[in-house]
């Protein structure tokens, strides 16, 4: 059984080596370049940054957690592995349904305030 469970990692692994491959980024990276770290712009800036590369990260692992499940639950002999194998699959896709919908719902308000992509933000400032 456990062979099966390394066959079938192995070949998803192998699956995935073309996504893997090209993961680059093609096109232009509009990032805080030029924007001192020591402003309150530029704090907000690289946390954008490091959220924009966690995010998708979070969804990989969560469908992962998935697939995981799936494996488990048709490979599983008895009812207490098929069990774990269900579970797994609920909390994968619970998993994805919050990330994305919290994904979702950040689009939505950056849409909404206009705030999106925005290169040099004015800050107010108190007058002299």
């Amino acid at each position: 059984m456990k062979n099966k469970i390394i066959v079938l990692f192995l070949g998803l692994a192998l699956a995935m080596m073309p996504v893997l491959a090209s993961a680059q980024v093609t096109g232009e990276f509009i990032g805080c370049a030029g924007i001192p770290l020591g402003t309150l712009e530029g704090i907000l800036c690289k946390v954008g940054d490091i959220l924009n590369l966690i995010v998708p990260i979070l969804i990989a692992l969560a469908v992962v957690i998935f697939i995981w499940g799936v494996i488990t639950y048709v490979v599983g002999g008895d009812e207490e592995a098929k069990k774990k194998g269900r579970q797994r699959m609920i909390w994968g896709i619970i998993g994805i349904a919050v990330i994305v919908a919290l994904w979702g719902l950040v689009r939505v308000l950056t849409n909404t305030f206009g705030v999106g992509n925005i290169e040099n933000i004015n800050f107010p400032t108190t007058p002299y």
